[in-house]
């Protein structure tokens, strides 16, 4: 039976490791583990910040909503996202916090592609 519950979004892993910004080399951040994939909450970065807003499952096994630095992301794509708890928390974003998300039209999958691909350009800037 096909699941019917989805939406386009752009998902990323964590980098093993980054310098902070008191110069020191670090393993993940605070809340990740390494390779930990995020669900990217585009529509709340503003392309010019150092941090972004992300679902993720945290070092502890919960799932999470945290701001880190967009230097902490390799491997940025766009995906369908059909896990319902990670749906279930964007749908409580949207409607709480205000985050707007993408949908299921064929213009969100071309805004979703776009955005992965600003993101690594800037990423690859810096």
């Amino acid at each position: 039976m096909e699941n019917k519950d989805w939406r386009f979004g752009v998902v990323a892993n964590i980098t093993e490791y980054h310098i902070g910004e008191d110069g020191n080399v670090y393993r993940g951040t605070k809340p990740f583990t390494p390779g930990t994939k995020v669900y990217l909450g585009g529509k709340a970065w503003d392309g010019e910040s150092d941090s972004i807003g992300v679902i993720g499952r945290n070092r502890f096994g919960r799932i999470v909503v945290e701001w880190i630095p967009v230097n902490c992301l390799e491997n940025i794509r766009a995906q369908r996202i059909f896990k319902p708890s990670i749906l279930k928390i964007i749908s409580y974003e949207e409607i709480a916090e205000g985050w707007e998300w993408w949908g299921r039209t064929s213009s969100d999958r071309r805004a979703t592609k776009e955005f992965a691909e600003d993101l690594k350009n800037v990423l690859s800037v810096t």
